[in-house]
């Protein structure tokens, strides 16, 4: 059963991340809800508590976001992104999954390409690690390393793998 957009509980959360309002965006999540991230398999984010602090420093870092696609029906759907952190352009697609009272219980996150992943990583990573002494410097070096890594890869040796003319 395919459910119409304007009907979905996944409206809400949309709306709430387009406009970058925390208290609409978890107004959409039950207590104990789980987030997935496309960061890390050991990081886990579960509960008003946990999602709370992270998407705060999401919104606090990720702008433009504009959905743009939305499928499913009323107990997953995917939704579909586009945004930036920084001057980077990214995409993300979100699997959701709605409880009974309508309420986001679970969600999965994927991003692309590789340096918006990993722009999003360090803007994150460091947002996450503020107050925890030293700890912001260690994963501000190690995130924004690999991330010029990955955008110095993307410039100059994609082109050069994918140019077949040569």
């Amino acid at each position: 059963m395919s459910v119409h957009i304007q009907d979905s509980p996944a409206r809400a959360y949309r709306e709430a991340g387009e406009a970058g309002d925390l208290d609409a965006l978890m107004a959409t999540l039950a207590p104990d809800a789980a987030f997935h991230s496309p960061l890390s398999a050991t990081a886990g984010f579960t509960g008003e508590r946990d999602l709370r602090e992270l998407f705060g420093v999401v919104l606090g870092v990720v702008r433009g976001m504009r959905y743009h696609t939305d499928v499913g029906d009323d107990r997953v759907r995917m939704l579909a992104a586009t945004a930036r952190v920084g001057r980077q352009e990214l995409e993300e697609s979100a699997l959701l999954r709605f409880g009974e009272h309508g309420l986001v219980e679970e969600i999965t996150l994927w991003v692309r390409p590789l340096p918006g992943l990993t722009a999003l990583m360090a803007a994150i990573g460091t947002g996450l690690a503020r107050g925890r002494r030293g700890l912001p410097l260690l994963v501000g070096a190690a995130t924004g390393t690999l991330h010029a890594m990955t955008r110095a890869g993307d410039r100059t040796l994609v082109p050069l793998l994918t140019n077949r003319s040569s």
